[in-house]
C-alpha cells in the first residue's frame, strides 16, 4: 500500500542559485525537503506489514496498554511507541527532516484492531509539533491532491483508506488497512475520540484568509517553515498558487510581527537576490527583482510581508501583488476597527 503525498515543486530559481554558490545550496537544505516529490507518505512507511497477532498464544489473552482511551469496538494490536527527535527517523524512514525543520517534539503510534472484522486494523500517528502553525507546515506541505474535506475541524481530510488532521498543536495520520466504508467510518470515530480526550483548542490560521480568492487553488496553500526560496532569514511564509488567465503565479505571505520587521525583511530578501545578479527597481513602494528570467515581486504593509515568486509575466503577476496588498490593508483596517 502506498501513500501519495503532495508537496509544492522546487522552484527552478532556486536550483539555479543552489549553482550559483555553496553557501546559498547550504541555505536550501531545510526547504528542499518541503519542496521534493514524493511517491509515499513518510509517516506511514512501516504500514505495509500486516501486524501478526496469535489468538492462541497467551499474549494475545490480555491486549497492550493503549496510548489513549478507545472508543468501544476497539483494541490495541501492538504496544504504543515513542519517538523523540534524534529517533524519529527509525520510524519514518529517514525522512524526519520534513518535521524536525517544522519544530517537531514528539511521535507516538500504535496499531488498533477493529472488533467488528478481525483482519481490519489501524495505525495511528500523533506528531506533537509544539504549536498549531509546525501542525499546520506539516500538514499543508503533505496535502494530496485526492483530499476529501472531513468535519473534524478547520483542518481535516479523509483520503481512500487514510484521515489527517490538525488538532491545536497534533498533527495526525490515521491509516486502515483497507478501502472501505466501515473502515472510513472507523477512522473517524477513532478521530473524534482523540478529540474529545485531547480538549485543545484548534483555531483558524488567519493567514490563509488572506490570499485574494479569483484564481486560487485553496488546496496550494502551504506553510514553509524555515529556508523559504532559499533564503535562511525567511521562515514562517505562506505560499499560494494561482491561475490566471492560463499563467501559473505563486503568492506568499508572511506575518513578521511588526512593520520593522516587515521592512527589514524585505530589504534582506532583495539583497539576497540582487547578490546572486537580480536587478532591482521600485513602483509604487513595491520592489520589483529581475533575475534568471523571473520576476520577483515584494511589497510590506503593517507587519507583513507579501508578493509574487517566480512570476514569468510581469503585468499578471503585478495585478495579483496589487490584490494580496488590497486583501492585507483591508484586513488590518478591519482589525483596528473591531472593538475589544
Amino acid at each position: 500500500m502506498t501513500i501519495d503525498v503532495k508537496t509544492p515543486a522546487k522552484p527552478p530559481l532556486t536550483e539555479k542559485l543552489i549553482s550559483l554558490g555553496i553557501l546559498s545550496a547550504l541555505a536550501l537544505i531545510a526547504v528542499s525537503i518541503f519542496k521534493v516529490q514524493s511517491d509515499f507518505n513518510p509517516a506511514v512507511v512501516q504500514l505495509y506489514s500486516e501486524p501478526t497477532v496469535n489468538s492462541s498464544s497467551p499474549q494475545a489473552l490480555s491486549a497492550p496498554a493503549a496510548m489513549m482511551p478507545l472508543p468501544k469496538g476497539f483494541t490495541t494490536l501492538t504496544p504504543p511507541e515513542t519517538f523523540e527527535a534524534r529517533s524519529l527517523s527509525d520510524k519514518i524512514n529517514g525522512k524526519a527532516e520534513l518535521y524536525l525543520s517544522a519544530g517537531f517534539k514528539r511521535l507516538q503510534s500504535q496499531r488498533l484492531g477493529d472488533d467488528s472484522a478481525s483482519d481490519r486494523w489501524f495505525e495511528i500517528f500523533v506528531f506533537d509539533m509544539a504549536t498549531q502553525d509546525n501542525a499546520f507546515a506539516v500538514y499543508s506541505s503533505q496535502q494530496r491532491e485526492d483530499a476529501v474535506p472531513v468535519d473534524l475541524g478547520p483542518y481535516a481530510y479523509t483520503t481512500a483508506n487514510a484521515l489527517f488532521w490538525v488538532h491545536g498543536p497534533y498533527y495526525l495520520e490515521l491509516i486502515a488497512s483497507e478501502d472501505s466504508d466501515e473502515a472510513r467510518q472507523s477512522i473517524l470515530r477513532i478521530a473524534k475520540n482523540f478529540n474529545k480526550i485531547k480538549a485543545v483548542a484548534t483555531r483558524t490560521v488567519t493567514e490563509t484568509d488572506l490570499f485574494p480568492s479569483p484564481g486560487l487553488d485553496p488546496k496550494s496553500i502551504t506553510l514553509i517553515p524555515t529556508d523559504a526560496f532559499g533564503m535562511e532569514k525567511f521562515d514562517r511564509v505562506f505560499v499560494a498558487e494561482y491561475t490566471t488567465e492560463g499563467t501559473l503565479l505563486s503568492a506568499f505571505i508572511s506575518n513578521r510581527g511588526s512593520p520593522a520587521a516587515a521592512t527589514r525583511l524585505a530589504e534582506d530578501y532583495r539583497q539576497f537576490l540582487i547578490a546572486f545578479g537580480g536587478k532591482a527597481a521600485e513602483t509604487g513602494g513595491v520592489f520589483i527583482v529581475e533575475i534568471l528570467d523571473a520576476y520577483e515581486i515584494i511589497l510590506t504593509h503593517g507587519p507583513y510581508i507579501a508578493g509574487i515568486h517566480e512570476a514569468t509575466d510581469r503585468d499578471r503577476a503585478m495585478v495579483l501583488a496589487r490584490s494580496l496588498q488590497a486583501n492585507i490593508e483591508d484586513s488590518i483596517g478591519r482589525q483596528k476597527n473591531t472593538p475589544e
